[in-house]
């Protein structure tokens, strides 16, 4: 069988999980934190996270600046490359 090769959105999902649990324990914040940061509920950020590719451009450039992310990792997440 061949082997299987992830999509895009899928290496896009993986990138944004890596990206987002590093900067969560690097500003020590628990999801009720992040959640409020955003002005949205818990279920919703649960939400986003599960599909990040449903994400409002605004809320991750917000959370990108709680979770204090760079440029060069928006654009890891952005181009999520192999």
């Amino acid at each position: 069988m061949p082997r299987l090769r992830k999509t895009d959105a899928q290496r896009r999902a993986e990138r944004f999980d890596e990206h987002y649990r590093v900067g969560k324990a690097r500003m020590k914040l628990q999801e009720p934190d992040i959640a409020s940061a955003l002005g949205i509920g818990e279920a919703t950020l649960y939400r986003y996270k599960r599909a990040p590719e449903k994400f409002p451009i605004g809320k991750l450039v917000r959370l990108g600046c709680v979770l204090g992310w760079s440029d060069e990792e928006y654009m890891d997440i952005i181009r999520a490359r192999k």
